[in-house]
C-alpha cells in the first residue's frame, strides 16, 4: 500500500483536509497491528478503522470512557453476577480504540493476549496493546471466536457477503450502524486506491502517468472548410437567438410598466357612498393599454418579418457556401485528372525515347556485328 496516497486520500474524504498528526499516528500504529497480525483483508481494515474512528470520537487514539462508568454495574465494581471485583481499587470501564469494558472482557482479552490487564487496567489504553485489543475481539484470533460478543469480522466479511451494516454487532448491536458503514466507505476506498496506485509503481508506472493517450486526427481541406461552415452556421444562429432574447426582454419590460398605468378619480365635493365610505368616482382613465398592445402586436410582425427574411437570407447564405464547397471540390478532382494525365504522358513519352535508344544501339551493334564477319571472311 502507498501510504502517502492512503494519507491524502483519507485526509481529504473523511477528516476534511486536516488530518492531524496525531490522527495520522494513531491510524499508523493500527495498520502495524493489522500487519502485526496477518489481517490483509482491506474490508477488515477499513471497518476496525471506522470503528475506532467512531469510538474514539475522531481521534483515533486510545481514550477512556465520559464519566469512568459512573452510574453502570462495571463502574461499582461489580461483575456480571453482581459479585465485588477482585481487584477492588480497579475499575474496568470503557477504554482504548473499541471501549473495552466489563471485568471479565478485561480477565478474557487479557489472559489471550498474554496481557494484565486485570492487574493494570490502564494498559489498555497504550496504542500498541489497544490495537491488539480491538484486532483479537474483533476477529477469529487466538479463541477463534469474536471474543466481544461472539460474532466476529469473517461472519460479516467473506467470499460470499459483504454486511458492514451488521458488522456493528460484533462490538454493540446496531448503534449507530448506517453512521459507521459511511466511515467504512471511504476508509475503504482510500486503501484501494492506495493500493492501485502501489501496483502501478511496482509495474513501472509513474505518477501521472498511469494512463496516456495521444489522439491523432488528420482532415483533409475539405473536411476542414465543412467544419468552418458548420461553425459560423452555429455561430449566426446563436447570435440571432441573442438578438431575439434582447427584443423579447424589452417588449416584457414595456409591457409590464404599460400596464400599471390605471388612473381613478373621485369627487371629493360630493359626500361618501354609504356603502363604501367613498366620494363617487368622477373619472377613470387607463392609458396607453390598447395602443401598447397594437405596437407589441407591429413588433411582432415585424420581428417574424425580419425572421424570414434572415432565414431566407442564412439558406441562400448556405447553398452558396455548398456551391463553393462543390466547386473546389471539382477543381481538386480536375487537378488531380491533369496530374495523373500529365504523368502518363511523361511515362509514355519517356517509353518512346527509350525504345528509340534501345532501337539506334541495336542497329549499330548489328552494324558492327556485319563488318566483323566480312573482316573476318577476307
Amino acid at each position: 500500500m502507498d501510504k502517502d496516497i492512503f494519507y491524502l486520500e483519507i485526509g481529504q474524504s473523511l477528516f476534511s483536509g486536516r488530518l492531524s498528526s496525531a490522527q495520522q499516528d494513531g491510524i499508523e500504529v493500527k495498520i502495524e497491528a493489522f500487519d502485526r497480525h496477518g489481517i490483509e483483508d482491506e474490508r477488515w481494515r477499513a471497518y476496525m478503522l471506522a470503528t475506532s474512528y467512531h469510538e474514539t470520537a475522531f481521534t483515533m487514539q486510545p481514550v477512556e470512557e465520559i464519566g469512568k462508568g459512573k452510574g453502570k454495574p462495571y463502574g461499582e465494581k461489580r461483575k456480571y453476577d453482581g459479585t465485588p471485583y477482585s481487584y477492588p481499587d480497579k475499575l474496568y470501564f470503557g477504554r482504548g480504540d473499541v471501549q473495552l469494558t466489563w471485568y471479565e472482557n478485561y480477565k478474557k482479552i487479557g489472559r489471550l493476549l498474554g496481557i494484565p490487564l486485570l492487574a493494570c487496567p490502564e494498559l489498555a489504553l497504550d496504542p500498541d496493546i489497544s490495537a491488539s485489543i480491538m484486532i483479537e475481539g474483533m476477529t477469529q484470533g487466538v479463541s477463534t471466536r469474536g471474543d466481544f460478543t461472539g460474532v466476529s469480522l469473517e461472519n460479516y466479511f467473506n467470499h460470499r457477503k459483504e454486511d458492514p451494516v451488521n458488522a456493528r454487532r460484533i462490538v454493540n448491536g446496531l448503534d449507530r450502524a448506517q453512521l459507521i458503514v459511511g466511515y467504512y466507505k471511504k476508509f475503504l476506498a482510500a486503501l484501494r486506491i492506495a493500493m492501485v496506485v502501489l501496483l502501478l509503481i511496482v509495474a513501472g508506472c509513474k505518477p501521472r502517468q498511469v494512463v496516456t493517450e495521444r489522439v491523432v486526427t488528420r482532415t483533409d481541406s475539405i473536411a476542414v472548410r465543412v467544419l468552418k461552415d458548420s461553425l459560423m452556421k452555429k455561430e449566426k444562429q446563436m447570435a440571432f437567438l441573442r438578438t431575439d432574447l434582447k427584443r423579447a426582454s424589452e417588449e416584457n419590460i414595456h409591457i409590464k410598466s404599460d400596464s400599471h398605468r390605471h388612473e381613478i378619480h373621485y369627487d371629493t365635493s360630493a359626500p361618501p357612498d354609504s356603502v363604501t365610505g367613498k366620494q363617487p368616482v368622477s373619472s377613470e382613465i387607463i392609458t396607453h393599454i390598447r395602443s401598447r398592445y397594437e405596437k407589441v402586436a407591429g413588433d411582432e410582425e415585424t420581428r417574424r418579418d425580419e425572421w424570414s427574411g434572415e432565414r431566407e437570407s442564412r439558406v441562400l447564405e448556405q447553398k452558396s457556401e455548398v456551391s463553393a464547397v462543390d466547386r473546389q471540390t471539382d477543381e481538386d478532382r480536375l487537378k488531380e485528372k491533369k496530374v495523373s494525365s500529365r504523368r502518363n504522358h511523361t511515362l509514355f513519352l519517356a517509353g518512346v525515347m527509350v525504345g528509340l535508344v534501345i532501337e539506334i544501339l541495336l542497329l549499330c551493334f548489328g552494324s558492327r556485328l556485319g563488318l566483323f564477319r566480312r573482316r573476318k571472311v577476307l
